[in-house]
């Protein structure tokens, strides 16, 4: 029986790898099914690797690769059902002293175990820690962090925000994805790779984010906002109308946040006593309120009054966000502050506008990247409180519109129809036409709350948009109605 020769069966990732990393000395054999990956192979390695085309679950397959000759076969399918069965031929047929396999499941991994077969979990196998154990090296540690919550293995649910995404789209940050398993095969994620109901992730990351990333997956994230934090902070300048305090009464009983901390960003004594007046006219003297500048408040938002948990959700009027605004303090204006509150807190901001209760709630559908994740939001807020979401989209001139846009309208359209499924709940969808800018606008006056992203605006820059507008951040800044700005996705994740 030769020694130092191997048979590999599978001609995947794993097996590509395996192929580089091995010894040069070592004579390889490679089964697979597919042409491409016995080229690939042998592009990788130039001598000391022969190929064979076939089925490794047949025994004459075997015989042709010589396995009565070797004395390790290393099975690396992606389909488990498929490694199974080469152990079971192999071990019954061939006196071969070593036979590696990859597991995915439990029952899998027993079945070959009993076989005298040594199994890998491909949830923690390597190529390189496979390598090792061949050559007798150091044994890859694979438990490393598991006591504290840094690897977590989750199932997508259908109705999951994240499902139906690519993984490049998701942008994960602070965790990543570390492996797939769908339909008894292994699908290595890459940015392409599209998310799908049933997947079973890998993922590994921040603890403190893997909680939140895990309850998204499987449909557990809790009511909106409490994903963001546990408390409201109203922010006022002074000189709010009187309906803004209405309104902030409304949103203290309608989002379920536990805590209410209320700044005030002026100093004038006035404006103090006023606040103090309205938000006990509206049964909301109980809280604290704090004068702090704004300036102080973005540096360090940990001094805004209340307790220490995050903050889940911004309140401010939007008479202070009127045009011309210009903050004395920051040199900033009404869009970068915007910015600049939802970056500082990371948390949505609701700008109030007075046309509460919400029961009419609009989002205009304009760029794809931040689409999902604005409509499910919306929906988790209408579906408890049985409000009525309007998805409008605008739909290109034919005559001339680029077939990016066209096709980027219809791509937004099956979007919310996907959705609509999902959720099992009516979208009223409307189609306009003309200027997006003035026809949104148009629109909006029929409605109570516009939810919209920050992640689509554009930065602020030094000359005037009007050749090139942020047709996003227009919309917003015309709109006379309340409306509910949303971090962008990865500030979350």
């Amino acid at each position: 029986m030769a020694t130092g020769r191997y048979v590999i069966i599978g001609g995947g990732n794993i097996g590509q790898k395996l192929i580089r990393l091995l010894s040069p000395d070592r004579e390889l054999v490679l089964i697979d099914q597919d042409q491409q990956a016995l080229d690939a192979a042998l592009q990788a390695r130039s001598n000391g690797i022969s190929t064979v085309l076939g089925d490794a679950t047949s025994r004459l397959v075997l015989e042709k690769a010589g396995v009565r000759k070797t004395d390790t076969v290393l099975i690396t399918a992606t389909t488990e059902k498929v490694n199974v069965e080469v152990a079971r031929v192999v071990k019954k047929y061939f006196d071969t002293r070593q036979v590696y396999a990859i597991g995915i499941t439990r029952a899998g991994i027993a079945a070959m175990e009993e076989l005298g077969v040594e199994v890998e979990n491909i949830f923690s196998v390597s190529a390189i820690g496979l390598r090792n154990r061949l050559e007798h090296k150091t044994k890859t540690v694979h438990g490393v962090g598991l006591g504290k919550n840094e690897i977590l293995e989750v199932e997508i649910h259908p109705n999951s925000r994240l499902a139906h995404n690519t993984i490049g789209r998701i942008r994960p940050r602070r965790w990543r994805i570390g492996i797939i398993y769908r339909d008894e095969a292994i699908v290595i994620p890459r940015d392409d790779t599209v998310l799908k109901p049933g997947d079973k992730l890998i993922i590994l990351g921040d603890p403190r984010v893997l909680k939140t990333v895990s309850e998204m997956l499987t449909f557990r994230f809790v009511q909106f906002p409490l994903e963001f934090g546990d408390r409201t902070l109203a922010l006022l300048f002074g000189g709010e109308p009187e309906d803004y305090f209405a309104e902030l009464a409304y949103i203290v009983k309608t989002f379920p946040l536990a805590q209410t901390s209320v700044v005030l960003c002026s100093m004038r004594d006035s404006d103090l006593e006023r606040s103090r007046t309205l938000l006990a006219a509206q049964g909301l003297g109980h809280f604290e309120l704090r004068q702090i500048s704004l300036a102080d408040l973005l540096a360090d938002p940990a001094v805004a009054p209340g307790p220490t948990g995050k903050v889940g959700l911004v309140v401010l009027a939007r008479t202070h966000l009127r045009r011309g605004f210009k903050n004395p303090a920051l040199g900033q204006s009404r869009k970068s502050l915007l910015m600049r509150l939802s970056l500082v807190f990371r948390a949505p901001l609701l700008v109030s506008g007075g046309t509460f209760p919400y029961q009419r709630m609009a989002l205009p559908c304009m760029a794809e990247g931040q689409l999902q994740a604005s409509m499910q939001t919306a929906l988790e807020i209408a579906a408890p409180l049985h409000f009525n979401l309007e998805a409008l989209v605008c739909k290109p001139s034919e005559y001339i519109a680029s077939n990016d846009e066209l096709s980027g309208c219809e791509r937004i359209c099956k979007t919310i129809d996907r959705l609509r499924h999902i959720y099992r709940t009516e979208i009223h969808e409307t189609l306009v036409e003309g200027n997006p800018i003035a026809v949104f606008s148009e629109a909006l006056q029929e409605h109570k709350l516009l939810v919209a992203n920050i992640g689509e605006w554009r930065q602020p820059r030094l000359w005037p948009d009007w050749l090139d507008p942020d047709v996003p951040w227009h919309v917003v800044d015309r709109a006379n109605i309340s409306t509910l700005l949303l971090p962008a996705d990865q500030e979350t994740l």
